[in-house]
């Protein structure tokens, strides 16, 4: 008979060759109930003693390799129980053969199926377990082909003939590489160890098993403010970034960076990453940009790209960053005064001087600036108002401050202001805050101390017999107070005056008229006479300014009345007399 391990059956029949007179009993026994079992006994009785009995012969699975193991199956009397006639009847053995089934190899399976782990360190398991029982040890290699992808634990397994059907566990873990590769299959294989194996399983074929690692390495990019914030000032101060890339690239991956406005600020232009350096941050320096406009602090960015065409495909999608730049304005609003020779005089006769005003910066709209004197009686100027455009904000503007006659004020050098002030409502808002500034003008006084006699047809002559005639007097420049004159005459007996006037700031240019007065001098025959009128400055009581004047005189004439002669009165009118000696 031939049985297999997998429990396959034979069978063969027994039949006695005489009929009993009581049961016959047989038995069956198997060599090796390990490699196949049969029917344990048959009875024939004095009725069916010529009926064939049929004996299946069962294949045992043994789990052992051992080839087509040969056993016997013995039929026997048992004579305790069977007809004594049969007791001496010598067995008999029928051959069975049991075909083993056990190949030598091993199973591997799948936690779920299936192999996956990350980078960032997960594991999967498989199990591992003979398909048959060996006579020795049997062990088994695990290997991963790409290390940097996966790793194993333990890298081999023994099995004995005592566990070769307990599963052994190996633990799979994912390996970060850093490299952007996305999700990678790498072979786990699994094999007999032929020099530390049982001979059998030596040629039991090597298995793998597919793992999959999840990639953890996102294409990008960080990058880095110095102290959080970047901020560079209009002076050309610097400030800088850095950037690196978030994982390793294949390939070169290079970025542009680019500032949105190159008035402000301005930076590196581009960075190469290679896949040697790729973690290694590259700075980027930013550099202010003066551009003279009152703007106060820009904010600017700057964007940094990939540039597809040149870089890596992996970092091809990687969205653009930004980075904010703070510039600081180093334009201050305001203006410059600048006066001709360092100063501004003019003279009251009407000379000029000149000074320059000029914005300290650009503005975004036009600045007007106002000019007024603190006193156009002194001092004025030909511009009441001049106005910068972003055009011309650096283009001086002349302004022409004109000396004033104040009409005779003696005054000395007066000193006024020019005030130049911003017209915030017409002008950037920008300049509206900044300072009025001056300009000290001083005007030199062209009005000196002094006075002027004006005779009445040019000359001045009286009659002893009390005529008059008048000469005028009037002062050449306004006092800042009354200015008193004296005037005597030095021959009060030829011709008298009038002895004081008064000038106040008020009329000082209205001429004052001085009366001369002929005086007789009795009956003295002395010609025509000639007197000499002192007009004096009363110090004590005058503009201190006139004081050190000098005097002047008038020369009056004054012509003599009385003529060399005599006179005859005749009593009574007539003259008369007698011989008689009457008188």
């Amino acid at each position: 008979t031939e049985v297999a391990e997998s429990g396959t059956t034979d069978t063969f029949t027994v039949v006695l060759d005489a009929q009993p007179t009581s049961d016959v009993v047989l038995t069956i026994t198997s060599s090796d109930t390990g490699e196949a079992t049969v029917t344990s006994t048959l009875t024939f009785t004095n009725a069916d003693w010529d009926t064939p009995q049929t004996v299946t012969v069962t294949g045992v699975d043994d789990n052992l390799i051992d080839g087509t193991i040969a056993s016997t199956i013995t039929i026997a009397v048992s004579d305790s129980e069977s007809n004594d006639s049969f007791d001496n009847l010598a067995d008999q053995i029928v051959s069975s053969n049991t075909t083993d089934d056990d190949t030598a190899g091993f199973t591997v399976a799948e936690t779920d199926g299936s192999t996956e782990v990350a980078e960032s360190g997960t594991t999967d398991t498989f199990t591992v377990v003979l398909t048959a029982q060996p006579a020795s040890d049997v062990v088994l290699t695990v290997t991963a082909d790409a290390n940097d992808e996966a790793s194993v634990a333990p890298s081999s397994v023994s099995f004995t003939p005592a566990n070769w059907d307990t599963p052994q566990t190996v633990t799979v873990t994912g390996v970060d590489e850093s490299l952007v590769d996305g999700d990678q299959v790498s072979t786990i294989t699994v094999a007999v160890l032929d020099q530390a194996s049982d001979n059998n399983f030596i040629d039991a074929p090597d298995q793998t098993i597919s793992v999959s690692t999840t990639d953890d390495d996102t294409a990008g990019f960080t990058v880095a403010e110095t102290d959080g914030s970047t901020e560079v000032a209009e002076s050309g101060t610097t400030d800088t970034f850095t950037v690196v890339l978030d994982a390793q690239p294949t390939s070169d991956v290079v970025l542009t960076i680019t500032s949105s406005d190159t008035g402000e600020a301005t930076v590196t232009s581009t960075l190469t990453f290679t896949n040697a350096d790729w973690d290694t941050p590259q700075t980027v320096t930013v550099t202010g940009v003066d551009d003279n406009l009152v703007d106060g602090t820009i904010i600017s960015s700057t964007t940094i790209s990939v540039v597809d065409e040149i870089s890596d495909d992996d970092f091809d999608p990687v969205a653009d960053q930004n980075v904010q730049i703070g510039t600081l304005d180093d334009d201050i609003a305001g203006f410059t005064v600048t006066e001709t020779d360092g100063s501004t005089e003019v003279d009251e006769s009407g000379t000029t001087d000149t000074f320059t005003i000029v914005l300290t910066a650009e503005p975004s709209t036009n600045v007007v600036l106002s000019i007024e004197s603190s006193n156009v009686d002194e001092a004025t100027v030909d511009l009441d108002s001049i106005t910068f455009t972003p055009e011309n904000w650096d283009t001086p503007q002349t302004i022409t401050a004109n000396g004033v006659d104040d009409l005779g004020v003696i005054d000395g050098p007066q000193t006024s202001t020019a005030t130049i002030s911003i017209v915030q409502e017409a002008s950037d808002d920008n300049f509206d805050a900044v300072a009025d500034q001056q300009v000290s003008v001083t005007t030199t006084d062209d009005d000196v101390p002094g006075f002027t006699v004006t005779e009445t047809d040019g000359s001045t002559e009286v009659n002893e017999s009390g005529t008059t005639d008048t000469f005028t007097i009037v002062l050449t420049a306004q006092p800042t107070s009354n200015v008193t004159f004296t005037i005597t005459s030095a021959d009060t007996d030829e011709a008298t005056v009038v002895g004081t006037a008064t000038f106040i700031p008020g009329e000082w240019n209205t001429p004052q008229e001085i009366t001369v007065t002929g005086a007789d001098d009795g009956q003295l025959v002395d010609g025509d006479q000639v007197t000499l009128l002192t007009i004096s400055i009363d110090d004590a009581n005058s503009d201190d300014g006139f004081d050190p004047l000098d005097d002047q005189t008038v020369s009056a004439t004054t012509i003599d009345n009385d003529i060399p002669g005599f006179t005859v009165a005749e009593t009574d009118g007539s003259t008369e007399v007698a011989e008689s000696g009457t008188t």
